[in-house]
């Protein structure tokens, strides 16, 4: 070092800093890590460049780091290979920093005979490593159970914040962190961040295991269905959030049935198997228990052998009654009556529809009835005529008889009027004799001229003779005189004279 360098150097030691009025501005606060390395700069470097440039230390002790001239460096024992210095900007840079590099560090130069100083400071930290979270423990139940995380790291002044699932947990600024009554979204992954100025780490991830529920069950059919014919197949599940999973069993009308599992399965199901079914869900950690709200199966026998029945006989209006009954097997919900098919209406039906009474009974009653016995699952109809055998009133039987004989006495008028005109009708001249060996007796005409009365006497028809005045005889209607069979010999017996013949039974005669 030459004599003006010597000379400017105990000047500005003897001077110190404290009567120069030029402040420079420099970086800093500054932070370091221990092995690592730092820059002094200068936000407002010298123009010209200062040809002397000191930088001072004063920490744990105080000593001049440098003095930087053109011709040289003069550098501290403690720092020579540490350093290095722009004699341009009068920056300095400290590299292999410890803990005994913390302290205040300041410039000093002049230019032109003006003398410029200004200061900062560094601080020397450990890096933050070996961050680690821990819990008190790791199986909790919800609501029941507390936990106490806590978390460590090497380094200088570490600070602490915690995440749950990466988002912060409000408030977690400290070493531990305490959570009360634990809910089912507490299981983490938990994580410490361990910090200082100098860098970041954050611990291994911490899970907890907590058990929870069973929540509300429920009951879900397959097939699902508001009424399932017997012989059907039906599938009930039971669900229910719990951790670990719940353990189930399946009730019928509140009444255990000794099945357990997640699934009920009722094959070729029965009537008798009916009713409200329900699930108990059981968890073993928390030990409480959530039964289902019932879920009803309703099975239905099908409909078969649909018939009616009716009382009595024979029915007379206003004097019978009948009562017809509708009845089938299976399962009946519904009974719908009509007649001839319409809605049947105006008749007693009892309040299951069973039965319809119809009294007193009428004609218009007849007709053909037909009930519909019927559940969700099926259906069958049966039928049965009704005769009504109503007596006709007596005027109607007096007007009916009447004319039948009108119609009778019409027929024969109009059969004799047709023959006479056709000529079939004539007049006998006389009566044949009657046959000889048991001939069968003809049909003869007999020409009267009198009528033997019972008393012996006769009346004179006037037919045989004039008819009176000079006048021509009076016409007779001729009657048809079937004559009795002449009775022959007897085989074996002598002939004989023929059987005479009887006296002629007359008809009724009108005399024109």
């Amino acid at each position: 070092m030459d004599s003006h360098a010597l000379l400017t150097v105990g000047i500005l030691s003897a001077i110190g800093f404290c009567s120069c009025k030029n402040e420079l501005l420099l970086n800093g606060p500054l932070d370091g890590a221990v092995g690592g390395s730092v820059e002094f700069t200068l936000i407002n470097p010298p123009s010209p460049p200062p040809n002397l440039i000191t930088w001072r230390f004063t920490g744990y002790t105080e000593n001049i780091i440098v003095n930087s001239f053109s011709g040289g460096n003069e550098t501290h024992v403690d720092y020579v290979g540490r350093i290095s210095v722009n004699k341009t900007t009068a920056s300095l840079k400290l590299r292999g920093l410890t803990h005994n590099d913390t302290g205040r560090y300041s410039v000093s130069f002049l230019i032109s005979g003006v003398g410029y100083q200004g200061g900062t400071s560094l601080t020397v930290f450990d890096k933050i490593s070996n961050v680690k979270a821990e819990a008190n423990q790791h199986e909790l139940v919800e609501f029941n159970s507390s936990v106490i995380l806590t978390c460590s790291a090497s380094g200088s002044y570490p600070s602490f914040r915690w995440f749950n699932r990466s988002a912060d947990v409000t408030g977690s600024d400290n070493r531990t962190l305490t959570v009360v009554n634990v809910t089912r979204y507490d299981t983490g992954p938990f994580q410490c961040e361990a910090s200082n100025a100098i860098n970041v780490e954050m611990s291994s991830e911490v899970n907890l295991t907590i058990a929870y529920g069973p929540d509300s069950a429920v009951v879900t059919v397959k097939p699902p269905d508001s009424f399932y014919s017997s012989g059907s197949d039906i599938t009930l599940s039971c669900s229910s959030e719990s951790k670990p999973a719940a353990q189930f069993q399946w009730a019928l009308n509140g009444t255990l049935l000794g099945r357990e599992g997640p699934e009920l399965r009722l094959e070729n199901v029965q009537a008798s198997q009916s009713g409200a079914y329900s699930c108990r869900a059981y968890n073993s950690k928390t030990h409480r228990s959530e039964t289902s709200s019932p879920s009803t199966i309703t099975v239905l026998e099908r409909i078969s052998g649909a018939a009616i029945t009716s009382t009595g006989g024979v029915w007379i209006e206003c004097k019978s009654s009948v009562i017809l009954t509708c009845d089938a097997q299976g399962s009946i919900i519904t009974r719908e009556w009509r007649k001839d098919g319409n809605p049947l209406h105006g008749v007693n039906i009892d309040e299951l529809n069973r039965t319809v009474s119809i009294s007193p009974l009428k004609k218009e009653d007849k007709g053909y009835y037909t009930c519909q016995v019927s559940n969700p699952v099926s259906s069958e109809t049966a039928s049965k005529g009704l005769i009504v055998n109503c007596p006709l009133p007596p005027w109607v039987i007096v007007i009916i008889v009447i004319g039948v004989l009108i119609g009778v006495t019409a027929v024969i008028g109009i059969s004799i009027f047709l023959l006479k005109k056709k000529g079939k009708l004539g007049l006998p001249m006389g009566r044949q004799a009657p046959p000889q060996n048991n001939a069968s007796t003809e049909l003869d005409y007999a020409d009267i001229s009198h009528f033997q009365k019972r008393n012996g006497q006769k009346e004179d028809l006037g037919n045989g003779g004039d008819g009176g005045d000079g006048g021509v005889a009076a016409a007779t209607i001729y009657a048809a005189v079937k004559l009795p069979r002449s009775t022959g010999p007897n085989p074996g017996q002598a002939p004989g004279p023929p059987n005479q013949v009887p006296d002629v039974t007359y008809a009724q005669v009108k005399k024109k």
